[in-house]
């Protein structure tokens, strides 16, 4: 048995004959054995179908040679550079994992090597992705501790190892694989599998499947580590950064119903411009995935939005095409209702060719107007509200906006002398509300030219109301958008307190559980600098968080979980450890073993 590892020519093969003339090398009987099986069961069809030689006790049996002679024989043919070893990572679903099987290929005919070891490669990361999929779902505790390692500044891409790193362990080999093998397909796999949008990969630590609707909720849990961490560190080292992230979500510079998926996006977005700067200094893994997370979770929401939309304009269709409700026929929205769905669905509605729209100035809200652009169905309407709306509403009224908007279209309508008869009723009642009492007088006497002035009067009327309720309007939507921004500021204002609240608690279970440390006030400015002394003095009194030094905030004060039902585990927890570094059970912090005891005297 040979003990030194051949030198493998990886794709650089030639063949038996070339080898014959330009070495004078003749093969032994039981290599030729090996190498004309090799070549038989290297063509294109086993290829592709994966049936290739592999280097088994079962098939050295066949070839009646033992391990250690068929082992010795391949070394020979690998080191020739008559055949190399190859692999394809298969995933097996019954048990749940993944396993190397490895191939001995010679050079097939009518195609390169490359070919073969390529389609290999993408079927090795089929499975590793199907792996991924059903055994590696991301949790909170698994991205909680991924974060950790992104976060920290120094983070390099180092680990106990992930799949590929155990799988393509060189000993799993027969015999000593090519380095150039080994790094080149790892590279490859690696890359295709950070291709995917829903896989995480963090190379030498692990590669973790993203659920889509979960997303938001991932990257809600990292926002706790780019507000406490990352941003405060990012802003510190270049200014440019800190000029950048400072401008966002200025007052008067964004939508004010940006959410905060899309707050988180925007940052991530505006970091990630900076990603050589962040090579150089750091965060710059934390952003990368962090981007990959957001990019899901945005296009999540999207879905989710454009399938309510789809639901709620199949509603306002089915509505249109009613028979029997009159006030869906002629359809309304309210353009003020606080409902982003709504401004969607009207632009949808507005964009559809078989429908027709207009809009309409009441005297406390804009409406959209909407009917199916059918002119039996608007001769119904109009009949509708001849028999049932003409004296209490304004029903015509939206009818006349639709009829006048759109008077090229509906020009036909205007030669049924029985709907102008009926519309010219309609209208008239109407035009009676907005004149003297007398003109009816007049109408009842049969005298038209005063009667038509004072429809004339109406008109005018109507007209300058709209131009004054459009004024009107205005103004309500320049307060509705101050009262708006308010709100967000408010909003954001609250959620980051919320933040910071959750963050902060992430940093104690860091502290206490993982790191067996103290979390002093240095410690969390040093580890988080978005927790300075000024920060936590604010927060401890409005969450209730303890400290050793009261309401005092020190350098050296440590801060505790509130004494409060939501965190009874938490505190459970510390108070068992803290009675471990007590007895002597668990290796303490370097404190003053006293400050133990004050603490779980807290608790």
């Amino acid at each position: 048995m040979r003990i030194s590892p051949p030198h493998d020519h990886f794709l650089q093969l030639t063949t038996k004959e070339n080898l014959g003339r330009s070495s004078g090398i003749i093969l032994q009987k039981e290599a030729l054995s090996i190498m004309k099986t090799v070549e038989a069961q290297s063509s294109r069809e086993n290829i592709e179908a994966g049936h290739l030689f592999r280097p088994t006790d079962a098939n050295f049996e066949k070839l009646k040679m033992d391990r250690e002679t068929a082992l010795d024989q391949m070394w020979e043919l690998i080191d020739y550079g008559l055949a190399t070893q190859l692999f394809e990572i298969k995933y097996d679903a019954d048990i749940g994992e993944l396993r190397l099987v490895t191939f001995l290929v010679g050079l097939p005919s009518g195609m390169p090597l490359e070919e073969p070891y390529k389609l290999l490669i993408g079927r090795s990361t089929e499975h590793i992705y199907q792996f991924i999929q059903n055994k590696r779902v991301l949790t909170d505790d698994t991205w909680r501790n991924v974060l950790n390692h992104l976060a920290d500044i120094d983070y390099k891409e180092d680990g106990p190892g992930d799949e590929l790193d155990r799988l393509l362990d060189p000993k799993q080999f027969p015999l000593q694989p090519s380095s150039e093998m080994l790094k080149r397909s790892r590279g490859l796999i690696i890359d295709e599998l950070a291709a995917e949008a829903k896989v995480i990969v963090l190379p030498h630590i692990g590669f973790y499947y993203l659920p889509e609707s979960e997303a938001a909720h991932f990257l809600n849990i990292a926002n706790e580590y780019l507000m406490t961490k990352v941003e405060p560190l990012a802003k510190a080292f270049d200014s440019e950064i800190r000029l950048a992230l400072d401008r966002l979500f200025a007052p008067g510079t964004s939508d004010v119903e940006i959410n905060e998926i899309e707050i988180i996006r925007a940052k991530v977005d505006t970091l990630y411009s900076f990603k050589e700067t962040l090579k150089e200094h750091g965060f710059y893994s934390f952003i990368h995935n962090l981007k990959k997370v957001t990019e899901i979770a945005v296009k999540f929401a999207e879905v989710e939005k454009r399938k309510e939309v789809d639901r709620l304009l199949k509603v306002y269709m089915k509505m249109l095409d009613s028979q029997f409700d009159f006030d869906s026929r002629l359809l309304r929205i309210n353009l003020e209702k606080d409902d982003e769905h709504n401004l969607v669905i009207v632009d949808l509605l507005r964009k559809n060719p078989k429908v027709l729209s207009a809009e309409w100035h009441d005297a406390d809200s804009k409406i959209a107007v909407f009917v199916n652009n059918n002119q039996n169905n608007i001769k119904e309407i109009n009949s509708l509200i001849y028999q049932n709306y003409r004296f209490t509403t304004e029903h015509i009224l939206y009818l006349k906006a639709i009829l006048e908007l759109n008077e090229k279209e509906l020009k036909p309508i205007f030669k049924d002398e029985e709907f102008v008869k009926t519309y010219g009723k309609n209208l008239q009642a109407v035009y009676f509300n907005y004149i003297p009492w007398f003109y009816k007088l007049f109408y009842f006497l049969g005298i038209t030219p005063i009667v038509n002035s004072g429809y004339a009067k109406a008109k005018s009327i109507l007209t300058f109301l709209q131009m004054d309720r459009q004024f009107l309007y205005q103004k309500r939507r320049e307060n509705f958008f101050k009262k708006k921004l308010r709100e967000r500021e408010e909003r954001l204002e609250k959620e980051k307190k919320q933040q910071l609240k959750k963050a902060l608690v992430s940093a104690l279970g860091d502290a206490y559980f993982k790191k067996n440390c103290l979390p002093s006030v240095d410690w969390l400015g040093m580890n988080y600098p978005a927790f300075s002394a000024e920060t936590l003095e604010k927060m401890i009194p409005d969450f209730a968080f303890l400290s050793t030094t009261g309401k005092s905030i020190k350098p050296h004060s440590v801060i505790l979980f509130p004494n409060s039902p939501e965190f009874e585990s938490f505190n459970k927890d510390l108070k068992d450890l803290l009675n471990q570094w007590i007895r002597g059970e668990v290796d303490p912090p370097k404190e003053d073993p006293e400050l133990f005891v004050q603490i779980r005297n807290l608790l």
